[in-house]
């Protein structure tokens, strides 16, 4: 990396913080995860104790389900997006969620940022990647400017598969 793109995304992430600062969007760090007092599904939690589900795909030993019934709070609460669930092992792993219009870039990186700290950023293929890692959760959020998509994994790491 040269010295202005290092310069361009540390000024990037210092705006990020400040625009995080301003967000008056107020989350605990429960409700941008799955579980919390929202009704929403609990990490780990067995299949069995979701009601009105859907088989979607399944894909590396984790079957994806649309869930109907669910009630989104956090970051889930966006408006447009769509979410799904990914069992492994029998209990809740994964869920990923995609914004097709970002309009809510700002309010949803400051939520992050809010309940996880800085992140780690870097660009892939046309998309900016930030990755968030606490000690049961693993967080990463793509953004392509250029199609206003949004796209965020929440991997819960008791149930991840053993590297």
């Amino acid at each position: 990396m040269n010295k202005e793109s290092a310069l361009k995304t540390r000024i990037f992430l210092f705006v990020l913080m400040l625009m995080a600062c301003s967000v008056t969007v107020v989350v605990a760090a429960e409700q941008a995860q799955p579980a919390g007092d929202c009704g929403a599904i609990p990490w780990g939690a067995p299949i069995s104790a979701v009601e009105e589900i859907s088989y979607s795909h399944s894909s590396g030993g984790v079957k994806y389900y649309n869930v109907n019934k669910a009630e989104p709070c956090g970051l889930f609460a966006v408006q447009g997006a769509n979410v799904t669930y990914g069992f492994r092992e029998g209990g809740l792993y994964v869920v990923l969620m995609e914004i097709a219009q970002a309009k809510d870039l700002k309010q949803v990186l400051g939520t992050l940022m809010e309940s996880y700290g800085l992140p780690d950023h870097k660009k892939v293929d046309g998309w900016d990647e930030y990755r968030w890692e606490t000690d049961d959760l693993r967080v990463k959020l793509k953004s392509q400017f250029v199609t206003d998509r949004i796209k965020i994994g929440m991997y819960y790491k008791p149930l991840a598969p053993k590297e």
